[in-house]
């Protein structure tokens, strides 16, 4: 694994300041496809002082010029355990009793006090379906020069990533974000798990901005620069949100200083990550985060020919407080297709997590406003479902969170042939990096050299063998999609037509 902070150091005598992130895009308030759209650009740098310039437009068109507002961002360590060992390497435990994949933990960098300055520059009015460059500059030094597309109108193709799991300090991570650049996908949906193990800022500095932002030179076992010019869509998972929590870990949350999104979800009695029983310290955190929390719990928009809705699906998410919000969401959009997203899959065949089905209760409202597909993570692996339709034991509905009820599958559909679809595909693409799940061969009958694992009926593709991604193409008649490993090869693939 690379260096836990990536130094750039600008070497002008004129300036002390140092780039301790790069400039990245984000999504920023962006949600209906009306009027114009916008992105927003974020970096991160010491606390010495500086003066940025941010340069963007349109080609052909004049330059125009935005000035960032800073940030301060200062954590104490963790102060419930001494100081954590120098960083090193991510480590296997032997696998736990019951089997399954070894534990991985990842690399934790040394706890220390953390003091940054995060710059953020909104850019607005910009054209849909039309590529931006952009300059950030530090006094008259450049610190990057990049360029990225705005959101595609209805009528336009559009080619998006979806992958989970994704920087747990170890090296498939890096080999992901290398094969993802390759695919040149206009964003990325990141289906939780962003960071492991807590989803702190000391472990975005250690062992995420390096793989997928702060890359000189791309490859298997560097990365990509993907974020220069892809944005990523956040889903909230149980290592961003309910693993580190403050006030225990005061740069807990992370990911709602770094990521930005539209801000059109419910209110925060709805959904909303819990801040701890210190009022003082969730004021600050709701002073340092700003309008992006409770945003990123969930939000929703429109890109090209289809609606994306962004859901939490944590513990102290509850899915029936949920689905009113959800409901008058997917309804209002006329979008031909209609996609979900949230971190805990709701079908899935592994073993692990096997008890968390809560959110198949959204099932009927997924079904009633016509969802196509819903993506997920959590599950280490890669897995399809055939089209199917759900009906919740009405009884066991409100009771923990097995959730038992009706199926139906439509097995004629093959992807290839048969490619209209009667019922709802759900996708766990979960191989973004972090140690892969299989299938438990005690628990399942199996044993190498097997026959197919045995998996549940309605699961139709199943890969733990290696990580991967999903890609998707879409035109406002056809989805299709298809899932490459860490070497580029082609896992699953199949169409769906309207």
């Amino acid at each position: 694994m690379k260096s836990a902070l990536l130094l750039v150091a600008l070497g002008v005598a004129a300036h002390a300041q140092t780039i301790l992130v790069k400039p990245y895009v984000q999504p920023g308030d962006g949600a209906a496809l009306t009027g114009t759209d916008v992105k927003v650009l974020t970096w991160l740098t010491d606390q010495k002082p500086g003066e940025f310039t941010v340069e963007f437009g349109v080609a052909g068109q004049p330059v125009r010029e935005e000035k960032p507002v800073r940030l301060v961002l200062d954590f104490e360590p963790r102060k419930s355990k001494p100081a954590a060992k120098p960083p090193a390497p991510a480590t296997k435990l032997p696998p736990a009793a019951t089997g399954g994949e070894p534990k991985v933990v990842a690399p934790v960098s040394r706890e220390a006090e953390q003091h940054y300055f995060r710059y953020r520059t909104e850019l607005t009015g910009l054209p849909f379906d039309s590529e931006i460059s952009y300059r950030v500059k530090l006094g008259t030094t450049v610190v990057r020069e990049g360029a990225f597309r705005t959101r595609a109108s209805a009528a336009k193709p559009i080619r998006f990533v979806a992958v989970g799991d994704l920087a747990s300090g170890r090296p498939e991570q890096n080999a992901i974000a290398f094969q993802i650049a390759k695919q040149k996908p206009e964003f990325l949906l990141a289906l939780g798990d962003i960071v492991y193990p807590g989803g702190r800022t000391l472990e975005y500095m250690h062992h995420y901005w390096t793989t997928y932002n702060d890359v000189a030179t791309p490859g298997e076992t560097t990365g990509a620069p993907l974020m220069a010019s892809v944005p990523f869509y956040p889903i909230i998972g149980n290592h961003d949100a309910d693993s580190s929590k403050l006030p225990d870990y005061p740069d807990a949350f992370a990911a709602f200083y770094f990521f930005s999104v539209p801000k059109n979800g419910p209110s925060p009695a709805v959904c909303a990550t819990p801040l701890g029983s210190d009022p003082q310290v969730a004021q600050a955190f709701r002073t340092r985060a700003g309008a992006e929390y409770p945003a990123l719990n969930a939000y929703s928009f429109d890109y090209g020919s289809a609606h994306f809705v962004s859901i939490d699906s944590n513990r102290y998410v509850n899915p029936v407080t949920l689905a009113a919000w959800l409901e008058k969401d997917l309804t209002a959009s006329k979008q031909p297709w209609k996609f979900v997203c949230f971190h805990a899959p709701a079908f899935h065949s592994s073993p692990q997590h096997g008890a968390e089905q809560k959110m198949r209760l959204l099932e009927p409202v997924f079904e009633k406003c016509g969802v196509d597909v819903v993506f997920a993570g959590h599950v280490h692996n890669y897995q399809r479902s055939k089209p199917l339709r759900f009906k919740p034991d009405a009884k066991q509905a409100a009771t923990g969170s097995l959730v038992n009820g009706t199926f139906t599958f439509d097995t004629a559909f093959d992807g290839v042939s048969k490619t209209e679809a009667d019922g709802i595909i759900h996708i766990v693409s979960g191989g973004g990096g972090a140690a892969l799940y299989k299938l438990d061969e005690k628990k399942t009958g199996t044993a190498k050299p097997a026959a197919a694992p045995k998996l549940q009926p309605f699961t139709e593709k199943f890969n733990a063998d290696v990580h991967s991604f999903s890609l998707v193409d879409l035109t406002p008649t056809t989805f299709e999609m298809r899932q490459f490993s860490i070497k580029g090869e082609e896992l699953d693939h199949f169409k769906i037509t309207k």
